[in-house]
């Protein structure tokens, strides 16, 4: 439910990321998926109230042991989709990579990824959650441009959301149209990022998580 705790929703978050040799993006999450993103809030001290939730990890030592791995639907330019669970629970989601990453020698061993969420049984579409791949100053503001229109992000421990939960529809049908995709933060530290993605494939990527998550 939106209305849950942010610890609450991302306490189950567990992604294995495995990157293939000829895939541009290979990526096989685990069925633990968070159950939705933070409620959106205008006034960062609101998001840093919460208690600290449970960040992704790179799992990816542990994907061939978890049975309840999604199962990946297809593959469309730089992006993937995939199914995990059924019945009520059944999740599907579109999962993309950057494709450069700054300052390059700072994130070298951290892995970043945006995943576009489709839940009908909570009757949630095309819910979008960034991880940045570093710990961040809980309630901080980031940015992400598409083609060159800017949307406001709000971070909470590795993590990203659009921070106008309204605007999150016109967020992904700039996403859908675009071709790229730049987000801007700042970790913990005060060091400055840039990740720019590649939105080639996302329309139909959306479209499959569309048909199998109804």
């Amino acid at each position: 439910m939106r209305n849950e705790s942010l610890s609450t929703r991302l306490s189950t978050l567990s992604l294995a990321v495995l990157i293939g040799v000829s895939a541009s993006v290979a990526l096989a999450p685990t069925a633990a998926m968070a159950k939705s993103k933070p409620e959106a809030k205008t006034a960062p001290a609101a998001e840093a109230d919460k208690s600290k939730a449970e960040t992704a990890k790179d799992a990816g030592k542990d994907a061939g042991k978890d049975s309840g791995k999604a199962e990946q639907l297809g593959s469309y330019g730089d992006w993937a989709a995939y199914a995990a669970g059924g019945g009520k629970d059944k999740t599907c989601y579109a999962l993309g990579q950057p494709k450069d990453r700054q300052p390059k020698a700072k994130l070298k061993d951290t892995t970043a990824y945006i995943f576009i969420t489709t839940r009908p049984g909570e009757n949630i579409r095309n819910e979008i959650a960034i991880n940045l791949g570093y710990a961040t100053k809980d309630g901080s503001a980031a940015a992400a441009e598409i083609d060159g229109e800017a949307y406001e992000l709000i971070t909470k421990g590795q993590n990203a959301w659009v921070k106008e939960q309204p605007k999150e529809k016109e967020f992904v049908g700039a996403l859908r149209g675009g071709s790229k995709l730049v987000i801007k933060a700042s970790s913990a530290k005060g060091t400055a990022t840039v990740d720019v993605y590649s939105l080639k494939g996302l329309s139909d990527a959306l479209a499959r998580v569309a048909q199998e998550c109804k």
